[in-house]
């Protein structure tokens, strides 16, 4: 199909656009937190996907290459927006079955994870919400930052250990 939709055919690249939205919208929302950009830069990034199909190589996997036109659309409206958000997206948890109290800690709980992660440094946000709300793999991971894997995996220690300080420095001042 991507070699299909390399050579033109609209049919294959909509299987892809229909494939891959999801995540290039969810990609999106990580870095813009606000719904209608982010629907906004997952428009555009198939536009300019389809524009720049006779750029894309096919023997690399196609959600690296989609995330890096994603990342980019994104940094350049952050960049003109006055109006800075937090880079994490809006976790959604069911609280079905539990009680009022309960589910008060559990929004706490977020809200705590949320302001420790964006307390981390850029590398080591992007890094953990690349594996864990994007799941990517490490190699997708090391396409997309263009780094080695092992470097994702040392950088992704060094995240989760980052993160472990400013859960616990959260815990003391709390």
């Amino acid at each position: 199909m991507i070699l299909a939709a390399k050579a033109g055919n609209k049919t294959a690249f909509s299987w892809l656009v229909e494939k891959y939205s999801r995540r290039v919208y969810r990609a999106a929302l990580s870095f813009l937190h606000n719904i209608e950009d982010a629907s906004d830069i997952a428009q555009e990034v198939f536009i300019r996907a389809y524009n720049n199909m006779a750029a894309y190589d096919p023997q690399r996997p196609l959600y690296p290459w989609l995330y890096r036109i994603t990342r980019n659309l994104c940094i350049n409206r952050l960049k003109s927006s006055t109006d800075r958000e937090s880079s994490l997206p809006d976790v959604q948890i069911p609280f079905k079955g539990e009680t009022p109290e309960l589910q008060l800690i559990k929004k706490e709980e977020i809200r705590h994870l949320r302001k420790a992660i964006a307390g981390l440094k850029p590398s080591y946000r992007e890094i953990l919400l690349l594996k864990h709300f994007q799941d990517c793999s490490y190699a997708e991971i090391a396409d997309i930052l263009s780094i080695p894997v092992g470097t994702v995996m040392s950088r992704l220690y060094n995240a989760r250990m980052s993160l472990r300080k400013e859960l616990l420095k959260e815990d003391t001042i709390a």
